[in-house]
């Protein structure tokens, strides 16, 4: 059985039924319930400081690490969906400041030796749906999705662009996109017929605009 740790001297009248604790230790299961009107909540007291999660150092020299671990896990057939992460950060109404920025991805090298057999990944996006099975999906299925929601009545000193690739620091990039193989979807190993042209792609690049010509297929 848990044991109680911490009880509230006063605890909330939709608290958990029984009076029980609100935090419990149950092996190397920590539990922390929130009261069943509410979300649970961890918030700092100071502005300017954050939730720290794993932040440590790792002193295994083999064997893989991972920080912190989301799979929930829907068990019961119905219609709701599952999200793993939402991260929705914010400015109130009438608030001004500098960036917003809803993920900050930023694989770190020290500069110094030490090799790395592997890839070094900002994202990475695997869509695992097994290799069976008798599932019907009726939406559209995609690594990446973007949803342009900004008013007209904003004014705008910068571009909107759907991917932005920012000024190299030493090295340039070696390719804007690479692709594994033909036949991925992405790329094909027949030609198009020229004269099938149809609409572009724009590119900005520094202050000029490029358009990248799309075929229509045949």
């Amino acid at each position: 059985m848990p044991y109680q740790i911490i009880q509230n001297k006063t605890l909330p009248a939709d608290a958990p039924a029984g009076g029980a604790a609100l935090l419990e230790l149950s092996g190397s299961t920590l539990r922390l319930k929130a009261v069943a009107a509410d979300h649970l909540r961890i918030e700092t007291m100071q502005d300017g400081k954050n939730v720290r999660i794993n932040s440590r150092n790792v002193t295994q020299a083999t064997g893989d690490h991972t920080a912190v671990q989301i799979k929930p896990s829907k068990t019961a057939d119905g219609t709701g969906s599952v999200t793993g992460l939402e991260v929705s950060p914010r400015f109130q109404a009438g608030i001004g400041g500098s960036n917003l920025r809803a993920i900050l991805a930023d694989p770190v090298l020290k500069a110094g030796s030490g090799d790395l057999t592997g890839s070094v990944v900002a994202f990475e996006a695997n869509l695992d749906f097994g290799v069976s099975g008798t599932r019907t999906i009726t939406g559209d299925i995609s690594a990446f999705s973007s949803f342009l929601a900004v008013p007209s009545t904003y004014t705008y000193s910068g571009d909107i662009a759907f991917l932005r690739v920012r000024d190299v620091n030493i090295k340039g990039w070696d390719y804007f996109l690479n692709v594994d193989s033909t036949g991925t979807g992405l790329t094909t190993d027949s030609d198009k017929d020229a004269n099938s042209a149809s609409h572009t792609l724009k590119v900005l690049v520094g202050s000029t605009l490029f358009h990248i010509q799309l075929y229509a297929d045949s």
